[in-house]
């Protein structure tokens, strides 16, 4: 995976239309709640999300999904990957790998170093990994999407494969977060809303030309 820029959350036509146009190379969708972000398989259907966004990758995001519903959502938008964002083993991720036949990237909440080596037991089960801040414990909670920073040091001490950095990233710290990582992606969500759900065209192309211009640096 080369570097790449994901932009997290996005539910309308516009949305879509303004990550595409200022060069984001992922999309994510996310199909589960609470989330102010949260769409619906139908509602993506109906709307021709997938007709909008086919020039880009579309990251299908879900919480502990049934195989029904996960179906229709990945269907909803021709998904290219999926992203786990909750409490689910790795012999779930591979169930879902084998059910879809795509990509699974899994999401990991990362307060302290023992979360990082948890991660561990991933490797060989999903393709790709997500490091974000960890989430509350309460079921009910919003699993991303947080606004929050974690320690990106404690990333010194992952040694699996290549990874996407999600967190309260934004246009202030996007770059010390590049240099302090060997991120691959950079996901963000709530660092590019004027209010939640809410993506705002200026944060988007801002955030964009910076992270593009702090990879070009990493490789000088």
């Amino acid at each position: 995976m080369s570097y790449k820029i994901k932009i997290c959350g996005l539910s309308t036509l516009d949305q879509i239309n303004m990550a595409k146009s200022f060069g984001a190379d992922m999309i994510g969708f996310i199909f589960a709640s609470p989330s102010p972000r949260e769409i619906t398989p139908s509602y993506a259907k109906n709307l021709s999300f997938l007709s909008a966004a086919k020039d880009l990758e579309r990251v299908a995001v879900f919480v502990e999904p049934d195989n029904k519903f996960l179906q229709e959502a990945v269907h909803s938008i021709d998904a290219n990957l999926i992203q786990l964002h909750g409490n689910e083993t790795p012999g779930r991720c591979l169930e879902i790998k084998s059910l879809t036949g795509l990509p699974v990237i899994k999401s990991i909440g990362v307060s302290n170093i023992m979360d990082i080596k948890g991660a561990q037991q991933y490797i060989n089960h999903v393709d790709y990994f997500l490091f974000d801040a960890k989430p509350s414990i309460d079921d009910k909670s919003q699993k991303g999407g947080l606004n929050k920073v974690f320690d990106w040091s404690l990333l010194k001490e992952w040694t699996g494969p290549k990874y996407i950095l999600s967190g309260g990233l934004n246009i202030k710290n996007v770059e010390d977060a590049i240099k302090m990582t060997d991120a691959v992606v950079i996901d963000v969500s709530s660092g590019v809303e004027s209010e939640p759900g809410i993506k705002n065209e200026e944060m988007i192309k801002n955030f964009i030309d910076t992270t593009k211009s702090a990879f070009g640096k990493r490789d000088e």
